[in-house]
C-alpha cells in the first residue's frame, strides 16, 4: 500500500501514463479516497493544461514550414567526398586540438630518428653507432675456448684451441697431461 508521499513522487508519471498498470490502479484507487492527493493532482492537472495551451499558442506563431524545407533540402543535397575531408580537417585545425600536434610531432619526429635505420639500413642519419666487440676466454681442464661476440653485424665467433705450452691458465701450473681436439 502505497503512503501519500509515495504517491505525490509518481502522481507526474501517473499524469503521463507511464506507470505500470498495477501500479497506476493503486495510485487511481489512492487518489480517490485521499483529498490531499486529490488536491494535488488537481493542480498538476491545472499546471499541464496550462503549459499545453501556452506551447499550442507560441508553436502556432512559429513558421515551421520555412524550417522543415531547409532541413528537407538538407537532407536531399549531394554532398562530395572532399566536402566532408575539408570538415575534417577544418575541425582538426581548432585550437583545442591544435594543442596535441606539437607533443605528436616531437615525438614523431623521435621516433624516426631512432628507427630510421632500421626500416633503411643504408641510410645514415649522422648518429654514430657503437660497435662493442668483446673476445672471452675460457678455460676447461686443458680445453681452451675463445668466443668474440660482435653487435654490429651480430656474428659470434667460437675458437677451440689447445694450449700449446700446456699451461692450465686457471691455475697457472703445467699440465701433466697433453689433450687434443
Amino acid at each position: 500500500m502505497m503512503r501519500c508521499d509515495d504517491i505525490r513522487e509518481v502522481l507526474g508519471a501517473w499524469l503521463d501514463g507511464e506507470l505500470r498498470q498495477a501500479d497506476a490502479e493503486e495510485v487511481r484507487a489512492h487518489l480517490a479516497g485521499c483529498p490531499s492527493c486529490g488536491e494535488e493532482r488537481r493542480q498538476l492537472e491545472g499546471l499541464q493544461k496550462a503549459l499545453q495551451d501556452t506551447f499550442h499558442a507560441a508553436s502556432t506563431s512559429i513558421a515551421f514550414d520555412s524550417f522543415w524545407r531547409g532541413v528537407e533540402r538538407r537532407i536531399n543535397q549531394k554532398r562530395f567526398w572532399y566536402e566532408d575531408a575539408l570538415g575534417w580537417v577544418r575541425d582538426v585545425w581548432t585550437p583545442p586540438q591544435l594543442a596535441w600536434s606539437v607533443p605528436i610531432a616531437i615525438i614523431l619526429l623521435l621516433l624516426g630518428m631512432f628507427s630510421v635505420e632500421n626500416f633503411l639500413p643504408g641510410l645514415r642519419t649522422g648518429i654514430p653507432r657503437n660497435n662493442f666487440a668483446a673476445v672471452e676466454s675460457i678455460d676447461a681442464f686443458g680445453r681452451n675456448v675463445a668466443v668474440l661476440r660482435e653487435d654490429e653485424t651480430k656474428t659470434t665467433i667460437i675458437w677451440l684451441y689447445q694450449n700449446q705450452e700446456g699451461d692450465d691458465e686457471s691455475t697457472g701450473e703445467k699440465s701433466e697431461t697433453s689433450s687434443s681436439f
